[in-house]
């Protein structure tokens, strides 16, 4: 129970019990008044107490101070001893009417001001509130005096304020339950209850003075008690303006007690006055002037109800067409279901989207209507009562199914509305433009196959599905087609490109998916095992083989193919990878290969990964060396030159080959970074070499040749070593020759004004040409290790080799031969006149210090079975 009960139940019960004995046995009829007196004591702090709680009105203060001023009455007739029951009437209602005046103002505070606004029908209403009042107490305190006319002017006035307060008490209590908010109406009707028999018990207490009959006094007394009893439950039991955690009650209401109770105190005045016209004898003038009075503000009340009622349903009518057109107007078509979930009532917007057949839904269960697929998320949205929008579909006229976008409200909890209302709106257009543009999405405009979306999506599925059945994805690249488009053109390209992926198409079966993911690119998602998609994979590459018969002419065109299994547990990411490094090894493999993705190409894709991030801090961290390769004068048999092989320490993996890592530089671009550090380290090394003739060569590849950096970082690595820029030679491969474009070209120009020697290194094999020697200005060159590793046993070779060299001293070039690894080879280079040697029968690549030794040590002599003899 609420704490603030317990101060009625532990104090006022008592003294109510107290009352009721008085009252009952005369032996304790003297304890009535002061019973009487602790009750309004006891009513008073309560209502000063529980009437400062936070959110309720300040009313319930002043209205604290009401019960004080009978106290007063009560003591002041007791204190002065009147000699006849008039007097003791009178002093008791002295003090007692400005406590009404007080209870009148603090009952209206506590309604809002707003909601006490004066109509014509609000002023008839306290009109006729005040003159059944005055009816009923003129009857109760005026008719026992007997002639008015006798009474003495200040008794008349004391009397008469009485029944105007007393009247205008219950006025106020019956207009703030007409007014007063929903919430709070059982506390209004308390007060009113408190307030009758608090004023109906002063009045009767004050009859029964007057007319000397002491068993009413005992019954007013109870009335007294009573009352004040009830507005101290009245103060308990409010809720407040604006009650917190509160729920409110519907605004719906079985009658309106504002229209009522006008009629109950006219019938209560009216009673009043029958009992004692019958009881007592006839009724004065007054009485009957109040009574007529009061019927008449009846009867204008009905008649001012009338007229509200009739422009309120007015109002209601032109708001009920005002929103059945909008609803009608709208494009957006409303359906009402009842508790069933069936159709309870359709706007007409709903015929304007199905046709004829939206009349017969009504009646029938919504859920028998949406198509099937919709019909259970559907019934879990209008049993759990989720707000949002549901996408579902009804039949129309045409028997075709239209697609409805739904907002859900459920208003059954809604006394007003007491349905699930639904708000659709015809999306039929709309999901139709979608699918063309999701066909659009997903389709590749060229071959009418599948774009990388639409693979993307079927791999996913296949992976959602692959412990069920087992699927492949082939990567399938086309080989040829630059050299198509360089000859034949765009068009033709496109051409062959529609054509093989019909050929694709025609060759996979019917359940497996062929996609075009750009370029020359095709993936095909294939169902079976690997021995039937091995299979598959040959076929594809026969087709792809075909001659393809264009406009321009006969296209041939080959393939890589890459396979990779779609196994459970994979993500997308992992399969594309896969994939790629497939159709890398693929490539690798040659054209027209398919390779299946294993292990080792996912260890190997993992140690490239972990080699480019590693290698961009390998300067820092010391990691990078340079190792010398003598180069030997044949006529002289002494080092003439040396070269830098640039070398990488890894801390774990141990020593990298430069075929590893300097394709991985290229791919990130550190080649810049990695080549000035080595021109840096070799031009200091060879300015420090104890033989000032010494050349120094270092390998400067195509990607490093196309950065244009190439004549600054030579500017600064001659300037920081003091080398002569004579004694620096930078090896250009034949594969960067080819690729040189006039900007590299004018590079190696400014190099070779500035005395750096330019050599062009394995020629002879690869992409070299013999064009190549005069496309940039060349001091060496140097014969390709395929050449010479056979120039010992192959006449052809050898015949070959003594060519260049005669072309080379045609054109004032040193040649080179690079790779000599048997004393059989060194006769014969030596034997066709070649100047110069380079290969592990005359030296291994060795450190600065070996290489230092040798040069101080044996004068730079090096030549099989000499070397240490001096």
């Amino acid at each position: 129970m609420d704490p603030r009960r317990w101060w009625l139940l532990a104090v006022a019960v008592p003294v109510l019990l107290a009352c009721a004995a008085a009252a009952a046995h005369p032996a304790l009829s003297g304890w009535g008044d002061l019973a009487v007196v602790g009750t309004g004591l006891v009513a008073s702090a309560t209502l000063w107490v529980a009437g400062g709680r936070p959110g309720l009105p300040w009313g319930w203060r002043l209205f604290a101070l009401g019960p004080l001023f009978p106290v007063l009455g009560a003591g002041l007739a007791a204190a002065s001893a009147p000699q006849t029951p008039l007097e003791h009437v009178v002093l008791r209602w002295v003090p007692t009417v400005p406590g009404y005046l007080i209870a009148i103002v603090a009952i209206l505070a506590l309604v809002e001001p707003g909601r006490l606004r004066a109509g014509r029908r609000t002023a008839v209403e306290v009109a006729l509130f005040l003159t059944a009042g005055l009816v009923l107490f003129q009857l109760l305190v005026v008719r026992p005096v007997g002639d008015w006319g006798d009474l003495r002017p200040g008794e008349q006035l004391v009397l008469g304020a009485a029944v105007l307060v007393t009247a205008a008490t219950i006025a106020a209590a019956l207009t703030v339950l007409g007014v007063v908010e929903q919430h709070r109406r059982p506390m209004a009707l308390v007060l009113l209850a408190g307030t009758v028999l608090l004023t109906t018990g002063r009045g009767l207490g004050t009859s029964s003075i007057l007319s000397g009959a002491p068993a009413l006094l005992d019954v007013a007394r109870f009335l007294v008690v009573g009352g004040l009893l009830l507005l101290c439950a009245a103060v308990l039991s409010d809720p407040g303006r604006d009650p917190v955690g509160r729920p409110r009650r519907s605004a719906a209401r079985a009658f309106d007690l504002g229209q009522l109770l006008p009629y109950v105190a006219l019938l209560v005045a009216v009673v009043a006055a029958g009992v004692l016209r019958f009881s007592s004898g006839p009724l004065d003038a007054a009485a009957w002037a109040g009574i007529v009075v009061a019927v008449l503000l009846a009867t204008v009340h009905r008649w001012l109800t009338g007229c509200e009622q009739h422009r309120m349903a007015a109002a209601l009518r032109r708001n009920e067409a005002y929103f059945r057109s909008l609803v009608g107007a709208g494009h957006d078509a409303v359906v009402l279901l009842d508790g069933d979930l069936r159709v309870s009532w359709t706007s007409p917007s709903l015929e304007r989207i199905l046709g004829p057949v939206a009349g017969r839904l009504v009646g029938r269960p919504l859920l028998d209507e949406v198509n099937p697929e919709d019909a259970a998320g559907l019934a879990t949205a209008l049993a759990t009562g989720e707000p949002g929008l549901r996408l579902l579909r009804l039949r129309g006229a045409d028997g075709g199914w239209h697609y409805l976008e739904a907002a859900v409200s459920d208003l059954r909890d809604v006394a007003d509305v007491g349905a699930v209302v639904l708000q659709m709106r015809d999306m039929t257009e709309r999901h139709a433009r979608e699918q063309a543009l999701l066909g659009v999405a997903y389709t590749d405009p060229m071959t009418g196959l599948p774009n990388r979306a639409g693979m993307v999506e079927a791999v996913q599925a296949a992976l959602a599905d692959a412990g069920a059945e087992p699927a492949t994805l082939l990567m399938i690249e086309l080989e040829g087609l630059a050299a198509a488009r360089a000859t034949a053109g765009r068009e033709v390209v496109s051409t062959v490109v529609a054509e093989v992926g019909r050929r694709l198409r025609a060759t996979v079966r019917g359940d497996d998916l062929v996609a075009r993911l750009g370029g020359g690119a095709f993936a095909v998602v294939a169902a079976g095992d690997d021995a039937d998609v091995d299979r598959l994979a040959g076929r594809c590459l026969a087709v792809v083989e075909q001659p393809i018969a264009t406009a321009a002419g006969i296209v041939d065109l080959t393939a890589f193919v890459g396979v990779v299994t779609l196994e459970e547990g994979l993500g997308l990411e992992d399969v594309l990878t896969r994939a790629d490094l497939a159709v890398r090894a693929s490539h690798v493999a040659g054209p027209g290969t398919a390779q299946r993705y294993c292990p080792a190409l996912g260890e190997a894709a993992a140690r490239q990964e972990r080699l480019s991030a590693d290698l961009r801090g390998a300067r820092a961290r010391g990691e990078l060396f340079l190792l010398f390769q003598p180069v030997v004068s044949l006529g002289q048999q002494r080092i003439a030159g040396l070269e830098a092989l640039l070398r990488w320490c890894h801390p774990e993996l141990g020593d990298i080959p430069p075929a590893e890592f300097l394709p991985l530089a290229e791919r990130t671009g550190l080649i810049r970074e990695l080549q000035s550090w080595a021109l840096e380290q070799a031009t200091a090394a060879a300015a420090s070499a104890p033989e000032d003739t010494v050349r120094i060569g270092v390998e400067v590849p195509a990607a490093y040749l196309a950065t244009g950096a190439l004549v600054a970082d030579v500017e600064v690595a001659l300037r920081t070593s003091g080398l002569p820029a004579q004694r620096l030679v930078l090896e250009i491969g034949a594969d960067a020759v080819a690729a040189a474009d006039e900007r590299a070209a004018l590079d190696v120009s400014t190099l070779r004004l500035m005395g750096v020697r330019v050599a062009l290194t394995g020629f002879g094999g690869g992409s070299s040409a013999l064009a190549h020697l005069t496309r940039m200005p060349i001091d060496l060159v140097t014969l390709d290790r395929t050449f010479v590793s056979r120039v010992d046993r192959d006449p052809q070779i050898r015949a070959l080799c003594e060519s260049v060299v005669g072309i080379g001293r045609e054109l004032g070039m040193e040649v080179i031969a690079e790779g000599v690894e048997t004393a059989a080879q060194l006769a014969a280079v030596r034997g066709f006149g070649c100047a110069y040697a380079q290969g592990f029968v005359l030296a291994r690549p060795m450190a600065w210090a070996q290489v230092s030794a040798l040069l101080s040590e044996d004068a730079g002599v090096l030549w099989p079975g000499l070397v240490g003899t001096r």
